[in-house]
Formats: C-alpha cells, structure tokens, sequence
C-alpha cells in the first residue's frame, strides 16, 4: 500500500520542526497529503484548580490556547509553502479533552511523524509520547530527533525477535515507506537461530520485495539491550530504526526501564515502531 496520507505532530517548538522536515521529504517523494496537527488538553492550572477558577479566568486561558494555535498553524503553513505541497496540506487544532483525542484521530492516517518531545518546557499538556501514539492508535510512528538532518532515510535496521509488534513494524516499512534500499535485520541473542529453508525467513521475504538485505547477531547483558541496538544501528551506517513497540506496566518500567521508552530517549536517528 503506497503511502498517501501524513500526519505530522507539530506544536512550532524547534523538536517538532525536525519532524515536520520529515515529513515534507516523505509528502514530496510519495504525493501524499500532508496534514499538520497541534494537540493541547487542559493545562495544568485549570486541571487542577478548575473549581477555583472564575469564568473571566477560564476564558482568559481558553483564549491564549487559541492565539497560540494560531501561530503554531501560521508557522507549518509557512514551512510547508517553502518546502512543500500547499495544495496537498492542511492543519487541524485538536483541542479536545478527551487524552485519546490525538491517538484517535490518528487512525484515519498511513503514517504519523512527530519528534521525540511533543512540548517544549510549560506545555507539557500539549505532549504525546511516540510510543504511547503507537500503542493508542493502532498505526504506524516515526519519531524524529532532534538533530534530524533532513535526509529521507534509505538503510533501515529492523530490530527482530519474531513476535507481534516486530511482524507489524516489518509490514508498515514495507507497505508505508517506498525507498527503502537496505535493511539489516538485528536480533539480541544469545546463539543465532537454526537456519531456516532456504529463503524462509525474514531476510528471504525482504529479498523477495527486491531488497538488499542481511541479518545480524547481538548479545546484551541484562540491561543493555537498548544499548547493543543502538550500537548496531551505528555500527551498520543504518539511518532508521524499525521496531515494535511494547506495552509494560507502569511499575515495571518505573522499576525496570523499558527498551521502547530508552531507545525513544537515547536513539539518534529516526525510529519506525509499531504495535
């Protein structure tokens, strides 16, 4: 399936402008239509002293959310005139309260781009975790850096374990993202699988889609596997990561950390993940 239809998380701060590069390369290489998003729930004055506030104040706040999507808009229309389709884009304010508002909309997209920080410093009621957009939303996410350079990504590493939401984010590269020339397959392990019959395997399906590709082995220490990712990532010249996403619960990744969340945290290349 061709990709035809972006949405792009922008909030004007300088991470989602990153992002926004993307995702007027990716709308300039596929024809898609492009549209730009800005999200704001309640903020955290009126969330919390809402009983406390007269009308006069409410609307004062309800109105300098306002002004601000208002330049926030103006900033991805200029953006998108310089660097893209005007006639294939269009901006939508989703100030709505409900916290899957974002996520449910996002559904009736190919592909979301948004960076890695949805809010700068005291807007954080306007922030949506890439991770928790893909967990929500059912559809696939890029999340951006913040040192994004631009450039449309061309050699994907795919980091695969066989389960689920790795399958997942192997479809959504092939079906969503056309371009794509290499792909180096990376599985954390202890000792390399059995080989399987010839070409039945994941590098045999990414050959048969006309792909360069290979696979590689990893170990990790407890602890490490975000590390031993990234490092192959790097190690391999790779210019995206592919992944799934996984859901845990909030305590274990208080206690534990969680590999979807560290490689969000620490990755320095765009990251594809699924679920």
């Amino acid at each position: 399936m061709p990709l035809k239809s972006i949405l792009a998380a922008f909030s004007g701060d300088p991470h989602s402008c990153t992002a926004l590069q993307l995702a007027l390369q990716l709308q300039r290489r596929h024809g898609a239509y492009l549209t730009g998003v800005v999200w704001h729930g309640r903020m955290p004055l009126e969330t919390r002293h809402r009983a406390f506030l007269g009308r006069t104040v409410a609307d004062m706040l309800a109105n300098r959310e306002d002004e601000a999507a208002r330049i926030i808009r103006a900033d991805f229309e200029a953006r998108v005139a310089a660097g893209g389709d005007p006639q294939a884009a269009s901006f939508i304010d989703l100030h709505e309260m409900e916290d899957l508002s974002l996520p449910q909309r996002a559904r009736a997209y190919d592909l979301v781009v948004m960076s890695r920080h949805a809010a700068e410093v005291g807007r954080e009621h306007a922030e949506v975790r890439p991770d928790v957009m893909a967990l929500r939303s059912g559809r696939p996410i890029i999340a951006v850096p913040d040192a994004y350079d631009g450039q449309l990504p061309e050699h994907m590493l795919l980091a695969w374990d066989g389960k689920r939401a790795a399958a997942r984010a192997l479809g959504d590269m092939l079906h969503v993202l056309g371009g794509v020339r290499k792909v180096t397959v990376l599985t954390i392990a202890a000792t390399p699988e059995p080989a399987p019959e010839a070409g039945d395997d994941v590098v045999g399906l990414l050959h048969r889609h006309g792909l360069e590709a290979s696979r590689i082995y990893r170990t990790a220490p407890r602890g490490r596997t975000t590390r031993a990712i990234l490092d192959a990532c790097g190690d391999t010249g790779a210019d995206m990561l592919v992944m799934g996403a996984y859901e845990h619960s909030k305590f274990t990744e208080d206690l534990w950390g969680g590999v979807t969340r560290d490689i969000l945290a620490d990755a320095r290349l765009p990251v594809l993940m699924s679920h």
